[in-house]
């Protein structure tokens, strides 16, 4: 039942449990966000209306509870993943702020559901009017493609955070932007810039994987990017780390040099990159 501020199944668990998030965010909830349009698509209105804290819980110092979170959220804007729903575009940017903020524990799989966001609004443009094959309808709301082109904008920052310990994050953003088909050069040629700076194997492989996710659908860049994947399938970077206690010269100029090897990301990307749109 919804509480007498008019937050739904969410409430209860938020004032303790969101305490990461401060009252400057808290009012923008409630004010930048069109809570009638976040629902549970199974619970009748209105005890199946959320409220602010569902987002405000992304915050929360607590692991379990900001998960709990985003895995409503990711029901509420995605269910399983076929269609993007109403809330979706209501909750977006504050699903990017969370991804940008270094407090919020859940980062990663915030990420994973607006890759399946992307997706599913890349399909949803895409469909003929109609149910599709086995009467399944891809929809998406108007201000979708819209609030999706002002989340790709704010999310390409993170692509060059350093910090250490966030190629999850920056492996994370590429496999996002890899769905972003509509902007396939551009973000080819971001990706490929990105990867002689990456210093990280897990996420410089994701990009290797994104390039070849975006190719298909580059007009002036797929030809340079093929090019790009088949140097990366044969090219094993600075090789295998020497063993320090045999040669530490041999050692220490190994780890001043910059290269992955990314063979085996290079050639599923390449066969993606192949493929006929």
């Amino acid at each position: 039942m919804k509480d007498a501020e008019g937050a739904g199944p969410s409430a209860g668990a938020g004032a303790s449990a969101g305490a990461g998030a401060g009252a400057e965010l808290m009012a923008r909830l409630v004010a930048e966000v069109d809570w009638t349009k976040v629902v549970d698509p199974s619970i009748p209105r209105p005890d199946g209306q959320y409220g602010p804290d569902l987002l405000e819980r992304l915050w929360s110092p607590d692991l379990r509870t900001a998960d709990d979170a985003h895995v409503t959220l990711h029901f509420v804007c995605c269910g399983d993943g076929g269609s993007v729903r109403p809330a979706a575009p209501e909750v977006l940017p504050f699903l990017v702020e969370a991804v940008r903020d270094p407090a919020v524990k859940v980062r990663p799989q915030i990420l994973e559901t607006l890759a399946v966001l992307a997706r599913a609004g890349n399909e949803a443009r895409a469909a003929a009017p109609g149910p599709g094959p086995g009467g399944w309808w891809r929809t998406a709301p108007a201000a979708w493609p819209a609030a999706w082109e002002r989340a790709v904008d704010a999310l390409l920052p993170l692509l060059a955070d350093d910090v250490e310990d966030e190629e999850a994050v920056r492996a994370g953003v590429a496999a996002v932007l890899a769905r972003d088909t509509y902007r396939a050069d551009d973000l080819v040629d971001r990706f490929l810039a990105r990867f002689e700076a990456e210093p990280d194997l897990s996420a410089a492989e994701q990009l290797v994987l994104a390039v070849g996710e975006l190719a298909p659908h580059a007009v002036e860049r797929r030809e340079d990017a093929v090019a790009w994947l088949r140097e990366r399938s044969t090219d094993a970077g600075k090789g295998e780390e020497p063993d320090m206690d045999d040669d530490i010269e041999a050692w220490l100029a190994w780890m001043e040099q910059h290269g992955h090897d990314v063979r085996p990301a290079a050639v599923v990307a390449l066969r993606r990159a192949l493929r006929p749109r």
